[in-house]
């Protein structure tokens, strides 16, 4: 299934120093990336401090590998419903295989884990809008509703967390954050689904005043990123959403819970839950590529919650970043095979999302 050329490419070839540029921001030029290993070192120092590293050696010798294997396989099924998910959400206008669902996810999820910014969310959108034949703008739609229901499904996890233990500040402080995110957003998507033929007539009205090189194009991709809000209109496709976001927390928690099993940990269901809201949450904060430290320091203070041994903690973090990380990096790597997508069609994606974003500013 090789990707066609779209008409992004084509004006990438029009402007040869777009690529080298992309690769800039994605590399040694760009300081989020810094201040991303800066912050990840920290961490790193964090969780290390005071670790007799001859324990969490010993600890990690004692994993149970039949549980350790459920947990890959839970985190595998997890990208599946996600990919499921996402399919759901582009069936408003075109609905792709679950194949090359789960595989433009999963290579954007790689791309997520090495590279700063989230750019893996935005070069899933360029790469499916290429595979397809569709609207970038639609499918990039998509994902940010991908992410509101996650956000919802957050603060309802929060929620259940509360009915079994007081919430320390550091985290209720971002509940509260999410929560007025979330307060803001869910009205501005219904808002624009229920009212998009409205918003369409008014674009267009404004639209007079711009340029008429620009005009149809402002109009046409407003009408694709209003598409994307159809799944909030269509009670279907609504229900199908949140039943496989509910799906994806549960194998996500199951993961955690799985290795707390295979390394001996009695923690109840709930704590799994909790470690999960959590790393969702430090998703925020910057870090080097692969999220080393960061990673490791969230899953030591959450499970300090428990009176878990920081020497089992440091070892359990360990394992659950290869059960998490070591999938998506050959899964990814696979996908960019069975796709044909090369290197250098990423970095096209990232030349032309840094094309559009100088346009809008």
């Amino acid at each position: 299934m090789k990707l066609t050329p779209g008409t992004g490419e084509k004006a990438l070839r029009k402007e040869p120093r777009a690529v080298p540029s992309a690769l800039q921001r994605w590399g040694m030029g760009n300081w989020q990336l810094w201040i991303g290993i800066l912050f990840s070192l920290g961490f790193l120092v964090l969780a290390l401090r005071d670790v007799d590293l001859r324990e969490t050696a010993n600890a990690l010798r004692r994993v149970n590998v039949p549980f350790l294997s459920a947990a890959v396989a839970s985190f595998v099924f997890s990208v599946a419903a996600k990919a499921i998910r996402w399919q759901l959400l582009l069936a408003v206008r075109k609905a792709p295989s679950f194949g090359r669902a789960f595989s433009v996810l999963s290579v954007g999820m790689m791309v997520n884990s090495f590279l700063p910014a989230r750019l893996g969310d935005f070069a899933r959108a360029y790469l499916m809008g290429e595979a397809e034949a569709d609207s970038k703008v639609y499918v990039l739609g998509t994902v940010a509703v991908e992410k509101v229901a996650d956000l919802l499904f957050l603060l309802l996890s929060l929620t259940v967390l509360l009915s079994q233990m007081a919430l320390p500040e550091w985290l209720a402080g971002s509940a509260r954050g999410m929560a007025l995110v979330l307060a803001i957003l869910v009205p501005c998507f219904v808002l624009l689904a229920w009212q998009r033929d409205f918003i369409l007539r008014m674009v267009e009205r404004t639209s007079r005043f711009v340029p008429s090189a620009w005009r149809e194009w402002l109009v046409r991709q407003t009408r694709y990123g209003l598409a994307s809000l159809d799944v909030v209109r269509r009670p279907r496709l609504l229900i199908g959403l949140l039943g496989w976001s509910l799906i994806v927390w549960i194998l996500s928690s199951l993961t955690n819970y799985l290795v707390f099993l295979a390394l001996e940990l009695a923690l109840p269901f709930w704590a799994s839950l909790l470690l999960l809201v959590v790393l969702q949450v430090g998703m925020a904060v910057p870090s080097s590529p692969g999220r080393i430290g960061v990673f490791q320091y969230l899953v030591i203070l959450t499970l300090s919650i428990f009176a878990v041994d920081k020497n089992v903690a440091l070892g359990y973090s360990v394992v659950l970043y290869l059960v998490i990380y070591v999938p998506i990096v050959l899964i990814g790597g696979y996908c960019l095979w069975r796709e044909k997508i090369t290197w250098q069609k990423l970095a096209e994606a990232a030349a032309m999302l840094n094309r559009l974003g100088n346009r809008t500013r």
